[in-house]
């Protein structure tokens, strides 16, 4: 087998001259039976950016001949950049309307720069590169799109719900699916666009009318290309499934069925991961005991059942809609804890002192019996003693001592230099017909803070034991700040809150947000330093986690709902099995944990973008019949153009546009981060707390308008808002 670091190598060269996949299998004394194998290396190499196909179908360095493998990231107003695929490949590349070609927004492509331009490093966030032209298209990602149907006199078409495929598709009058305007419909590209023509297709299915709840729902799990049905074969597979625990496997695993063992869930779960157990041994000592589902005893590798599971990567939870990553047999019956079921899990014991400080651990198959399944809101009920929640007092001391333990637990982090951001998040609550009744803050109050802590230590044990037995490795790793995004944000706070920090001082920066937390620009602060940090990801190898401030780090508590927990949770097996001591275990995993890695962490994106514009969706659409209401907000922005308010109650952004202040010339005043009127000084501040009327809503483009209050009644010209921030949440 040949090592792809050898083709690198060779293609980078001086000596090297461009060649044909078949002129380097003859370099590389590639046999008839492997070709077929190293032309898909060839491929995947192109498609990471390693190496590029030029004319006559030859392979060369991308460096050498100005060229540049990346993805393309349309904005809405019709230009691009490409993000290069690799990290140290350069800037963002620079691409007009013009230059575009037949490619599209999301699309793998090659970009061609200018031969005198030196490509810099790349820093996060920054787009300062060349200005490219695309050359060749690697991958299309959209084939299908949703849109809203739309005829005039002489053409029907498509426009696109995505906002960044800012071309409508054209549809012939045959292949329309006698569609009717106003329909929400999914349209196959036929023809790509060109630099002057808009992209061709045909319909290929009507979902229903704009503004059906199930149309919403479908719109987006389309729009997001979200696996929602389970093909055939897993549902055949999953028929397979033995309901009943086999006595061998019990006999074979630590009996915990007589434990106190309790779940503490949101009010509407319906698959339980993890379950947790507190005692304290003859020493005084904690024994902190972390359950966690075993779904690799019931997912197999390479089944129909795992092989979907990997593809989704994760579970999608939309309002009113789970989209599961495995079937509902395992993620609602045989794998979830329920209270009163025997049920198969990996078990994770930890030994902690009277300071919270970790001993040693344990990990164990086992078999658990849940006690009691408590809600996050009876389990602060019960610890604020509220209510008359009918517990066992065995269960309200465990509670309560769990609860004093989290607290050390989170002490000892902070005080290691780990990062608490508080970035609130609302949940939505939908009638029978899919309408928006009721929208609350999400709280994250004591028992959310105690099962946060325990699983954090508990996905840290089992990194820090998988890198100590030198097991491959998949970590959640979140990568240091680059030093000039956290620098910006220093000066950031410095002009808003007037107070100077050393921001590679992590102390510092929890201190700031412990100081605005509840005050109204808190969460433009919280979100503003998120923003400035790199976003955590899945990695193959060792890798530490930033915000956590923990050496080693993984995902091993959720198996039912993300696949990357499961792929550790297989490791785990064939240690304890003894079959990870094989060389040929060994190397399996290490080719397949990259690929997987940058998979898992692409599906955990999707899925989240998906959560967002739904939630997005619901929120404007029961705003929909509220326009002229007045509300109370927060400004979270300012610019040149007019500043931005978030509704308090409801987190959902809009814009208040410069043209609608009529009282005062406003210009941007960066020092305060403010709008500053030339003549009265008057000053729209971020944080300021301020009264909003709802003046228009674009659904399509999902954008609200506000007018504020306190301006003098007259022609009102409006513009457009933002989209809502992308909350990259490094942790969850």
């Amino acid at each position: 087998m040949i090592d792809p670091a050898a083709i690198i190598r060779f293609i980078q060269s001086k000596k090297y001259s461009p060649m044909t996949a078949a002129e380097l299998a003859e370099h590389f004394e590639i046999s008839d039976a492997g070709y077929k194998f190293f032309c898909d290396l060839l491929r995947d190499l192109e498609f990471s950016g390693e190496i590029v196909k030029i004319k006559q179908k030859q392979y060369a360095d991308p460096k050498k001949v100005h060229l540049l493998v990346g993805n393309l990231d349309c904005n809405p107003r019709g230009f691009g950049f490409v993000v290069p695929v690799k990290e140290d490949a350069g800037e963002d590349v620079y691409v007009n309307e013009e230059d575009m070609g037949s490619a599209m927004h999301g699309d793998l492509v090659v970009v061609r720069l200018p031969a005198t331009v030196q490509i810099p490093k790349r820093r996060k966030g920054k787009r300062r590169g060349a200005s490219g032209q695309i050359v060749n298209v690697l991958k299309r990602v959209n084939e299908f799109i949703v849109g809203t149907f739309e005829k005039t006199k002489r053409l029907r078409f498509v426009a696109p719900d995505e906002p960044r495929l800012f071309r409508d598709v054209y549809v012939a009058e045959g292949d329309a699916m006698d569609a009717q305007p106003g329909d929400k419909v999914v349209v196959r590209i036929t023809e790509w666009p060109s630099r002057h023509l808009n992209p061709e297709g045909e319909i290929t299915e009507v979902l229903g009318k704009e503004g059906e709840h199930k149309v919403d729902l479908r719109s987006i799990i389309y729009q997001f290309k979200l696996p929602h049905t389970f093909s055939q074969k897993v549902v055949n597979e999953t028929k397979t499934i033995s309901l009943a625990i086999p006595q061998k496997e019990i006999q074979n695993r630590l009996d915990l069925r007589g434990k106190l063992i309790i779940t503490i869930d949101p009010d509407d779960a319906k698959d339980f991961d993890d379950a947790v157990s507190l005692e304290k041994d003859s020493h005084g000592h904690w024994q902190l005991g972390v359950h966690v589902a075993d779904v690799s005893y019931y997912v197999t590798t390479d089944t129909a059942i795992d092989n979907e599971a990997r593809y989704r990567g994760t579970s999608v939870y939309l309002p009113g809609e789970v989209i599961p990553m495995l079937p509902e047999l395992l993620s609602n019956n045989l794998c979830s804890l329920k209270e009163g079921e025997d049920r198969l899990t990996k078990s994770v014991f930890m030994t902690i002192d009277r300071t919270g400080h970790l001993i040693r651990s344990e990990i164990k198959h086992s078999v658990i019996n849940v006690s009691k399944r408590l809600t996050y809101n009876q389990a602060t009920a019960i610890l604020n003693k509220e209510t008359v929640v009918h517990v066992s007092d065995d269960v309200a001391d465990m509670l309560n001592n769990m609860a004093h333990l989290a607290q050390l637990l989170f002490n000892n982090r902070i005080e290691r230099g780990a990062l608490e951001l508080d970035i609130p998040e609302v949940s939505i609550k939908l009638d029978e017909k899919g309408c928006v009744k009721n929208v609350e803050k999400v709280e994250r109050d004591i028992s959310h803070k105690l099962i946060e802590e325990f699983m954090l230590l508990a996905n840290e044990t089992v990194a820090t034991f998988m890198f100590e037995k030198e097991m491959p490795l998949l970590c959640r790793a979140h990568p240091e700040p680059d030093e000039e995004d956290m620098w910006e944000f220093a000066d950031f706070i410095r002009g808003l809150e007037h107070t100077k920090i050393d921001p590679f001082k992590n102390k510092q920066l929890q201190g700031l947000l412990d100081k605005v937390r509840g005050k109204p620009e808190a969460y433009t602060i919280n979100l503003v330093l998120l923003k400035s940090m790199k976003q955590a990801v899945y990695k193959a190898g060792e890798g530490g986690h930033f915000a956590l401030a923990m050496d080693h780090y993984t995902h091993f508590t959720s198996p039912i709902r993300r696949y990357p927990d499961l792929i550790v949770h297989r490791i785990l097996d064939q240690y304890f099995s003894g079959r990870l001591s094989s060389p040929h275990v060994q190397n399996a995993w290490m080719n397949c944990l990259p690929e997987w890695a940058a998979h898992c962490s692409m599906t955990e994106r999707n899925a989240d973008d998906a959560e967002r514009e739904i939630t997005k969706l619901k929120l404007l659409r029961f705003f929909e019949d509220r326009v002229g209401a007045i509300l109370d907000g927060v400004i979270t922005g300012v610019q040149e153009y007019g500043f931005f308010v978030q509704l308090q109650k409801y987190l959902l952004d809009g814009l208040v546009h410069i043209r609608t202040l009529s009282d005062d010339i406003y210009r941007v005043d960066k020092k305060n981060m403010a709008l500053v009127g030339t003549r009265s000084k008057k000053m729209y501040k971020i944080g300021a707390l301020v009264k909003v009327k709802i003046y228009k809503i674009d659904l399509l483009k999902r954008e609200m308008d506000f007018i504020h209050c306190e301006e003098p009644k007259g022609k009102v010209r409006h513009g457009k808002t933002r989209h809502f921030p992308e909350e990259d949440t490094y942790e969850q």
